[in-house]
């Protein structure tokens, strides 16, 4: 067991090997004399707070954090801890990166649930100042002390792990969403609502789009719920209870997203009339009543999108008519181009026409969609280098068709989607007679990769 003098013996070996006098020490660390002294001399030692620590770690020329583990040990180990003391220690482990010393601590803590509010309250503080990792060791110890209760706590605890948990991975996503996914209804409103917002880009990703439609509604039906709801003379929305929902974004935003999401889930299902019916709830949202320009934006902003998607639907239904006005429209929309190309190489696949001119009309912007890496755009992109490679090989353009069919492969092993690296893997392998050395050499590189992470998955 270490000694509760840890770190006075340690200022006091440093002092003498240094030839220092206590004043010149103090001075060193700039630190009060009369407080050094009482640390060092007084029976019991003087307290040390984390800043007084920070300042005497600096002065002794040691690396920032250092001596943390020893006044883990002496401070809230050996000794019952005081929140007032043990908050700042914790964020200031956040901050330098010194995860187990929090995780020491915890361990104790969780012996005694009267700090889990304390701690529960800190984390989401870490989370805000983006000190992720730290944050999820507390988050575990909330949702290991809360497990039998259906606590709001519990449930924002399992949000902010699904949300640290995002990233490139799209398996990695859906376990992550499907781990959280049974908390979602013990959220607060605002909460729920960004949480049906985020499960949504998951569930597009993977393409499974019942479980898309589902949440559609979700989103839509707690959208009307708020709606219905007073607003007070403050200006924020009030809960049943009286209690006021500061909503992280409009709501015009929340109807916006759950109508577009359910036109999209219709229509990737084949069922256009009814994706029509969705679009036309969403072009118009004007009557949730703007009430500033920025809003006012929002709502013309998803007039904007119901105008492509409709182009969409009628592009899915092979009307080639309706093309060279639709490039216009993307011309005119940047944001819409990387979907909207996406769809009209789909549909030439299928219709079997030519849109040469179109794709050479946008080859800046596709060139230019490397820097689109969010989870959305990253689907999309992957979409529109399966279906380049495909309309490629049938128009003979093989040079082409092994350089979309070389960047399918990269994004789907980068964001770990193995069904499209299969069907990538498969159709380059029927037209690997067209494939250079260097991209051989490419496509010998990734399967290597995929290879090698399948070996390990299987293993473990």
């Amino acid at each position: 067991m270490i000694s509760s003098a840890t770190i006075r013996c340690e200022m006091e070996t440093y002092i003498r090997e240094q030839g220092l006098t206590m004043q010149s020490f103090a001075e060193q660390a700039g630190v009060n004399r009369g407080t050094l002294s009482a640390i060092i001399n007084r029976n019991p030692p003087r307290k040390i707070s984390v800043r007084e620590l920070d300042l005497i770690t600096k002065g002794m020329g040691l690396p920032e954090g250092e001596l943390y583990s020893l006044y883990a040990e002496e401070c809230f180990i050996q000794a019952v801890p005081h929140w007032r003391r043990l908050k700042p220690f914790l964020l200031r482990c956040a901050e330098t990166g010194k995860l187990e010393c929090i995780g020491k601590v915890l361990e104790m803590l969780l012996d005694n649930l009267s700090h889990i509010g304390e701690i529960f309250a800190t984390a989401e503080q870490m989370y805000e100042q983006g000190y992720q990792d730290a944050s999820k060791l507390l988050y575990r110890c909330v949702i290991e002390s809360e497990k039998y209760n259906n606590s709001e706590r519990l449930a924002i605890s399992h949000y902010r792990m699904f949300q640290i948990a995002i990233g490139k991975d799209m398996e990695a996503n859906l376990r992550a969403a499907l781990q959280f996914e049974p908390y979602r209804s013990w959220l607060p409103v605002e909460y729920r609502l960004e949480a049906l917002v985020e499960l949504l880009r998951i569930y597009f990703s993977v393409h499974n789009w019942k479980q898309f439609e589902m949440l559609s509604d979700e989103l839509i039906d707690l959208a009307h719920t708020v709606y219905r709801e007073w607003k007070d003379e403050t200006g924020f929305l009030s809960s049943s209870k009286g209690e006021p929902i500061r909503l992280r974004k409009s709501l015009i935003r929340y109807f916006g997203q759950g109508y577009l999401c359910k036109g999209t889930a219709l229509q990737k299902m084949g069922k256009y009339e009814e994706a029509g019916k969705a679009i036309a709830l969403y072009a118009d949202l004007s009557w949730i009543g703007p009430e500033n320009a920025e809003e006012e934006q929002e709502v013309q902003q998803f007039r904007d999108w119901a105008q492509a998607n409709l182009y969409t639907l009628d592009v899915l239904m092979g009307k080639q008519e309706i093309l060279d006005e639709y490039a216009d429209f993307l011309g005119n929309h940047p944001g819409e181009v990387l979907s909207g190309l996406a769809t009209i190489i789909q549909s030439a696949n299928i219709y079997n026409f030519s849109i040469d001119d179109i794709i050479c009309k946008f080859t800046d912007e596709i060139s230019g969609f490397e820097s689109y890496n969010d989870t959305v755009n990253l689907e999309r992109r992957l979409r529109l280098a399966i279906q380049m490679s495909v309309y490629f090989f049938r128009h003979s353009k093989y040079e082409e068709g092994i350089e979309s069919c070389l960047t399918a492969l990269d994004l789907s092993f980068k964001t770990n989607n193995e069904t499209v690296f299969a069907e990538s893997a498969s159709l380059l392998e029927a037209y690997r007679e067209y494939a250079g050395p260097a991209q051989n050499s490419q496509y010998r590189m990734v399967m290597e990769q995929m290879r090698i992470r399948t070996t390990l998955k299987y293993t473990i």
